[in-house]
């Protein structure tokens, strides 16, 4: 339920009590973020944007397409090789660098999207209990009747690019060039003037 692309099963006020008591246990049950390692529930955390995420790849060279941070390359010791002898086989993974986009608690390694959003009147049979756990007002992620799962950025554009494919922020994917203002959304793919695909960002 906190992976993206699945949502709270929507609730009115004339849902029956078994489809509510169904969407309440799974909003108020417990998870581990897989990003940052916090406990979460979604009754209180859906919306609030409480984590950061990287909504691109790593390119080649170790960098962010989203953002250009370089990831941490893991350093040799000369003792590793004696200490695995006496110790575990377990390999120590690189440390990871702090995403560039606001998001909400993920199970999942797959990064939310603006599709992931729902509408507060999908939600409306467990909304005065999610408002007492945090009010909305005070929910990063509401905005205009939803609650986003990832905060609205501006668009990161190569250097030297003709088009860029993008996820706008109701989730639809657009297209802009060169001559247009650059909006702000989720890039997913560049391409050069002669139409080959951009791999390095930056």
């Amino acid at each position: 339920m906190s992976r993206p692309g699945s949502i709270i099963k929507p609730v009115t006020l004339y849902s029956s009590q078994k489809d509510i008591k169904s969407s309440f246990d799974e909003a108020t049950k417990s998870w581990i973020c897989r990003t940052c390692g916090k406990e979460f529930n979604l009754l209180e955390s859906m919306g609030t944007l409480g984590c950061f995420q990287h909504p691109g790849y790593i390119q080649d060279d170790g960098r962010w397409s989203c953002c250009g941070q370089r990831i941490h390359s893991m350093r040799w010791l000369p003792s590793r090789d004696i200490q695995r002898m006496y110790t575990s086989n377990y390999i120590p993974h690189p440390t990871t660098v702090r995403g560039c986009q606001a998001c909400d608690h993920n199970t999942s390694d797959r990064p939310y999207t603006h599709k992931d959003q729902q509408t507060i009147s999908s939600l409306s049979a467990i909304l005065p209990f999610m408002n007492k756990e945090f009010p909305f007002v005070r929910r990063k992620g509401f905005d205009n009747g939803v609650l986003r799962r990832c905060a609205v950025r501006p668009l990161h554009v190569p250097p030297s690019y003709a088009k860029v494919e993008y996820q706008d922020d109701e989730g639809n994917v657009k297209e802009c060039d060169s001559d247009t203002p650059v909006p702000t959304g989720m890039e997913l793919r560049a391409y050069t003037t002669d139409g080959r695909p951009i791999d390095n960002w930056w």
